[in-house]
């Protein structure tokens, strides 16, 4: 199980759960925070189908916030784990709960021990997509998968609609994707953009530029899922034909270092002496060699 497989553990319920238990030292009863995830218009049904679904689907939300290690429960109530409440200034519950998450998520190690290990295999995949091309939300990946990954396809749990588009809400809510459209004609982008700005501080430091290697191998020790990094590898080595492993950066993260630059939160550099890596567009290229914070002087 985890958060592609569990169906109802999607971002809103699981940061619910988050949210009223960080500001509680002694947790909350069980009972007493299913009965406030629970909407007034079942509570006041009694038992039946619909209350017994609700319960449900507060016990899958609850069971993945455990697996991923940021609640547990002791003596019958639930709890903030004391690693999720370290250096939290409380300003920002939301920034907290996915600087929580991304803690699992992205560490091969931690993600593999919590079952998770396939959400990184799955947006690697996502990103090496033509963000040019958007994918249809109401459509399984699988024919696309199967081609492209032949047998490992399963590995990256994407085996039916549900779970493909639960993936894609934490995708979107963890900075990866954006969704355009509603209903049938909803397409989705991949767009690391907000994931990559939210670690500039983390890969810069104190260093006002840095050579495109070391900041892509940053980013890729923070994001496994970018080129470098070890699930992109992974997913690379699972292909039924070579992946062209050259200089050129995928659309996507070419993409999104081009809006970061358009917006001045990076500069992008060339320097003919320097090594450079090539950002497709898809429409066109431009070689940097390395990135500047803040923007091009």
């Amino acid at each position: 199980m985890s958060i592609i497989t569990t169906i109802p553990a999607v971002p809103s319920r699981l940061f619910s759960i988050y949210a009223a238990l960080s500001d509680s030292a002694d947790g909350e009863l069980r009972d007493q925070l299913e009965a406030w995830s629970t909407p007034p218009s079942l509570a006041t049904r009694g038992s039946g189908d619909e209350d017994e679904a609700e319960s449900s689907l507060f016990i899958s939300a609850l069971q993945e916030a455990r697996r991923l290690g940021i609640v547990d429960e002791r003596d019958g109530r639930l709890r903030i784990v004391e690693s999720a409440r370290e250096g939290k200034k409380r300003k920002d519950r939301e920034a907290d709960f996915r600087a929580d998450l991304c803690k699992v998520l992205f560490d091969p190690v931690r993600a593999g021990q919590a079952e998770h290990g396939a959400f990184m295999l799955a947006l690697s995949w996502f990103l090496s997509k033509n963000p040019l091309e958007p994918l249809n939300f109401s459509e399984a990946p699988q024919e696309m998968l199967r081609k492209e990954l032949g047998e490992n396809r399963d590995k990256t749990e994407l085996t039916n609609q549900s779970r493909y588009q639960n993936f894609l809400y934490w995708a979107r809510y963890l900075g990866f994707a954006t969704f355009v459209g509603f209903d049938t004609v909803r397409r989705v982008f991949p767009d690391p953009t907000r994931a990559i700005a939210g670690v500039l501080p983390k890969i810069f430091g104190e260093a006002p530029l840095l050579e495109i290697e070391s900041f892509l191998s940053a980013l890729s020790e923070i994001f496994p899922v970018f080129e470098g990094g070890t699930a992109r590898g992974v997913l690379d080595g699972m292909r039924t034909e070579p992946f062209d492993n050259s200089d050129r950066l995928s659309i996507a993260t070419s993409l999104a270092l081009q809006r970061l630059a358009d917006r001045r939160e990076i500069g992008l550099e060339a320097v003919a002496d320097a090594r450079g890596r090539i950002l497709d567009f898809g429409v066109g290229t431009k070689r940097i060699s390395r990135i500047r914070r803040g923007g091009a002087e």
